[in-house]
């Protein structure tokens, strides 16, 4: 019999509000700049995935009068692990609401919502409609399509970062509750305080599905990408730049928290991106061990080769 890995399985996807009449940058920027596919278009909102992700979307835009981070959707087995989650976090006295298959977004199934200390919201779901990989599932070339070609096109979403004005309760809760392992963290240098952490539930990508870092209640720092190798990283920068898009002033570097090569860079409606490659092999078992870092060593962690502290870097985006 298969192993049933309960609780949250994986990051599914972003969901952002931006003042963007008809969507006109967003929908640009993504599709034609980053590399993503639109699955749907309806109204004032905006369903894209990548070209490996065989999920309807992971990223969802919407038209709002002001920039904000609306949830973050992280998909669990069944209703038996939503009404789990739901107890615990009830426990918490922390509202929890649910919401039937295709009401909080076309496409997902049966969900729970609620605010974690911190002030981001989490929608918990099992079932998203999966109309499979572009490139098929009978003997794949696993090709960036050509309609893609020339642009970034990340292969998927694979973290994101959010700020909190107390990262110790924040990622308290990530662990106690929802059960996150914690990959990597940033310790004050007396090491009493926790500052920032790594954390994950899935074993992909770049070691860990979320990021988090001091700063305002509620806020979204970061969307990251995967893709295949520093080159390929190093090839999307170019790209951005002759699009005119901004860059982080930590360019293409090896981002040591995290164990990853990255490039940051902003979309036309302020969201900062990532571009990772790498990353630590974590598991969830009782033996692992996350590696821990200072204040002291803030800039060596943040951009191995430019050992310099941006500040602003810190700072979310939305």
């Amino acid at each position: 019999m298969a192993l049933e890995h309960r609780g949250i399985l994986r990051l599914g996807y972003i969901r952002a509000g931006l003042n963007d009449p008809r969507l006109e940058k967003s929908r640009r920027f993504y599709k034609e700049v980053i590399g993503m596919l639109e699955t749907t278009l309806e109204g004032g909102r905006t369903y894209l995935r990548c070209w490996h992700e065989p999920h309807q979307f992971s990223l969802v835009i919407e038209e709002t009068p002001e920039n904000q981070l609306i949830e973050i959707g992280f998909e669990v087995r069944d209703q038996l692990d939503l009404d789990r989650i739901t107890a615990r976090v009830s426990g918490q006295d922390i509202e929890v609401e649910s919401a039937g298959a295709n009401t909080a977004l076309n496409g997902l199934g049966p969900s729970i919502a609620f605010k974690i200390p911190g002030g981001q919201r989490l929608r918990l779901y099992y079932h998203m409609q999966q109309p499979g990989y572009v490139t098929g599932y009978s003997s794949p070339d696993w090709n960036v399509p050509k309609l893609l070609r020339g642009k970034p096109a990340p292969l998927f979403l694979v973290h994101c970062g959010i700020t909190s004005p107390n990262p110790a309760e924040t990622i308290a809760f990530l662990t106690d509750v929802l059960e996150f392992g914690v990959a990597e963290k940033i310790l004050t240098d007396d090491g009493h305080s926790t500052l920032s952490a790594l954390l994950f539930r899935s074993a992909h990508g770049c070691g860990h599905d979320l990021a988090v870092f001091p700063g305002e209640a509620g806020k979204l720092h970061h969307i990251a990408f995967n893709q295949e190798d520093e080159t390929e990283i190093l090839q999307s920068g170019t790209y951005l730049r002759e699009d005119g898009v901004k860059i982080d002033i930590y360019g293409p570097t090896r981002q040591s928290y995290g164990k990853t090569f990255s490039l940051h860079f902003f979309d036309d409606c302020g969201i900062r991106n990532e571009l990772c490659a790498g990353g630590r092999l974590n598991e969830l078992h009782p033996e692992f061990m996350p590696v821990n870092w200072t204040e002291a060593n803030l800039a060596k962690a943040l951009s191995y080769f430019d050992n310099n502290m941006n500040e602003g870097f810190l700072t979310p985006s939305i």
